[in-house]
């Protein structure tokens, strides 16, 4: 402890020397006061003392205060809550006997650690006490655990982490990169059985999501067995109740895989489910995997979009690439020098840094606008931002000098135009920044942001991607250039290309779908997965096509068991949102209404709910897997039916300790009650005494 003051401590002498001047002047110059010596003696001594310390509090006196600060060790554990757990000979062990040691296991660190405690599935739950394991997660995504860790734990004294699972994952990216990052051991224990059992599954399926009505559409699926040679089964296909293919197969080895492949038609628009079965075998671990589904969109016709570019760029492979994902559209590139000779012929242009300094390209843009085509304008350092602005698209770019921003990318939470992924919003936060033009942004009201400015760590209210519905068409405004890193970040973190893709293509389609003029609009998407909440948004416009939620919007749908389930939306910023949860598979129908003034609108339609059987598909345990990540980050591998003594080698680890910590902190005087209390007590005494004296 020290003390302190804002002006030098001499000045304490001055404040003493004003405290006795005070009571010098008060009771020996004062002829009016007559009181007996020694009471007098006193008076002066509580009075001087107490004018001295008020006068202190001029100096702004301080207490510098070193407080210590001590963090439990944080043991951090995680355990497999999928369906993969049960769908094996040892599912009794671990409803009873497994949950009974893992209790046990979290009472005895808690004696002595910080414990937070995860759930496992596609994403990480907490557990809290009154929650129990159910073994009903559909897939499994181990790598989000170490994600939450880098997320929430940095910097925290992070002593262990316990990871219980069967190392089986279908989600993410591979758990052991991540594991070897982490500074604190990890601690692994393989549940499942990590040995081949009789099992027949279909591992796979491949196939178009979309294709056009009456094309034919391949279809690949792979069937797997293990430990059944020379068993017979029998794949069949079946569309509704009516088989469409059926093959015979005999399994030649313990270690056996074939692809059946074959051929559908597309005979009716809509979302058609096709139910895939293996006859069961004998002495079969499980036969739910012998079981699966897949759905595919039937549409009418294949949409054309034009990419016409100033200067080749990365970006524009990026775009097209993800584009070509989806069986929906047909991409067509054209540089400025050769443009499409009919522009009717496509339903969205994207232009890429046009206008341009070069190629102003003013009859195209005129001749989109004219015919009410969509477009998706990108920005770039090519890009004639006076011509821009002079467009009227609903946003203006100043710039005083030609200087450029790094900026990524930050969602817009009051964005509602169409919906994103978990997986999605999450990448958005952490993907690069891409290269847009420093200046001063303005757009107008009816704009709608998808994506700000985040310059240097701080959220703008700049726009990097934007939407502008006029009566022609709508109009997308990218603000900058490089997306195609965000191609590679989300290859790198995920090894896949899904999130990226996800992005360009529902901005494509919401894009170049036509502008729904309706005063009440239901946004429901046709196929939902049944491990995700089915989302759904809806809006309400007057006459003059202001969004309005005043009314309340009644919405009920009708399951597979007949039942009608009836709810109402609820008001989110100027729009409406209804989450009905997790949905079992099926196709369910449903319908809206809202009564607005003396008009009523309804809509009403039909949403799939599909299975995800990720979890069937591979029964065998990767306990490999698990005992690479206790080695690299020098924990240690246990087995689910014996760790009783992982409590114990936790505890004898000597980096697993309480770290202390010192922190300084400033008490002011004049914010002290002890000191305001010993100023009262001293003026107390002092008023006693003068009245217990006679005086005044």
């Amino acid at each position: 402890m020290t003390f302190l003051t804002e002006y030098s401590l001499w000045f304490a002498l001055i404040c003493i020397l004003i405290g006795a001047s005070y009571s010098f002047l008060l009771y020996y110059k004062n002829r009016n006061i007559v009181f007996e010596s020694r009471a007098k003696r006193t008076m002066f001594i509580f009075r001087g003392i107490t004018v001295a310390l008020i006068a202190f509090l001029l100096l702004a006196p301080m207490l510098r205060l070193t407080i210590k600060k001590t963090e439990k060790p944080i043991i951090i554990v995680g355990v497999d809550n999928t369906e993969s757990i049960i769908l094996t000979p040892d599912s009794n062990f671990y409803a009873t006997t497994f949950k009974t040691n893992y209790k046990d296991l979290i009472r005895q660190l808690q004696k002595n650690y910080e414990v937070v405690n995860y759930a496992l599935g596609g994403s990480v739950h907490l557990i809290h006490d009154n929650t129990t394991l159910d073994f009903s997660e559909k897939s499994t995504n181990l790598a989000a655990l170490f994600e939450e860790i880098n997320d929430y734990y940095t910097n925290r004294n992070i002593g262990a982490v316990i990871l219980l699972t069967d190392g089986i994952f279908n989600e993410g990216s591979n758990p052991l990169y991540l594991a070897e990052k982490q500074k604190a051991p990890v601690y692994t224990v393989g549940m499942g059985n990590p040995e081949a059992q009789p099992d027949l599954y279909i591992s796979n399926i491949v196939y178009n999501r979309q294709t056009f009505l009456g094309n034919l559409f391949p279809v690949e699926i792979k069937v797997a067995a293990t430990q059944l040679a020379g068993k017979n089964t029998t794949l069949t296909v079946s569309d509704g109740n009516k088989d469409i293919f059926t093959k015979n197969i005999n399994i030649a080895g313990n270690q056996f895989f074939e692809n059946v492949r074959f051929t559908l038609t597309a005979k009716e628009k809509g979302v058609h489910r096709y139910q895939v079965n293996l006859t069961p075998v004998e002495n079969e671990i499980s036969i739910k995997n012998n079981s699966a589904s897949f759905y595919i969109e039937v549409i009418d016709q294949r949409e054309k979009i034009a990419i016409i570019y100033h200067s080749p760029h990365p970006d524009i492979s990026a775009i097209k690439s993800a584009l070509e994902t989806s069986d929906r559209y047909q991409i067509d590139l054209f540089s400025t020098d050769k443009l499409p000779a009919n522009i009717d012929n496509y339903v969205l242009f994207i232009l890429h840094q046009l206008p341009s300094n070069h190629q102003v390209a003013n009859n195209l843009v005129a001749k989109i606008q004219t015919a009410g085509n969509a477009c998706w304008y990108i920005l770039g350092e090519s890009s004639n931002l006076q011509t821009f602005n002079g467009l009227n698209l609903g946003l203006n770019i100043s710039q005083n000098k030609k200087l450029r921003n790094e900026a990524m990318p930050a969602f817009n939470d009051n964005f509602v135009s169409f919906t994103f992924s978990d997986e999605a919003k999450k990448m958005l936060a952490k993907l690069p920044p891409v290269s847009t033009p420093f200046g001063e942004y303005k757009s107008v009201v009816s704009s709608n942001t998808f994506l700000y400015q985040k310059i240097n760590g701080i959220t703008t209210n700049y726009p990097l991607f934007i939407f502008n519905d006029n009566n022609a068409a709508r109009t997308g405004i990218l603000t900058g250039t490089g997306i195609w890193q965000w191609k590679l970040y989300n290859y790198l973190y995920a090894n896949n290309h899904d999130v990226f893709n996800e992005i360009i293509n529902k901005t494509t389609f919401y894009l170049s779908t036509k502008g729904d003029k309706s005063f009440f609009r239901v946004m429901v998407k046709n196929v939902y997965n049944e491990n995700a909440p089915v989302d759904i948004t809806a809006e309400l416009y007057n006459e003059s096509y202001e969004l309005q939620n005043d009314p309340e919007v009644q919405f009920q749908y009708i399951g597979k068991d007949g039942k009608k389930h009836e709810m109402q939306f609820s008001k989110q910023n100027n729009a409406y949102f209804l989450s009905l949860g997790k949905l079992p598979a099926g196709t369910y129908s449903w319908s809206a209404n809202v009564k607005f003034g003396d008009k009523s609108y309804s809509k009403s339609g039909v949403f799939t709910v599909q299975e995800i059987d990720l979890e069937t598909l591979s029964l065998v345990a990767n306990h490999s897997l698990l005992q690479n990540i206790a080695e690299s980050t020098h924990g240690k591998f246990y087995t689910a039916d014996d760790f009783s003594s992982l409590e114990n080698d936790i505890r004898k680890n000597e980096n697993i300790k309480t770290i202390a910590s010192y922190q300084k902190r400033y008490s002011l005087f004049l914010n002290s009650w002890w000191y305001f209390i010993a100023i009262i007590l001293l003026f107390g005494a002092e008023w006693f005494m003068r009245k217990w004296g006679g005086g005044y």
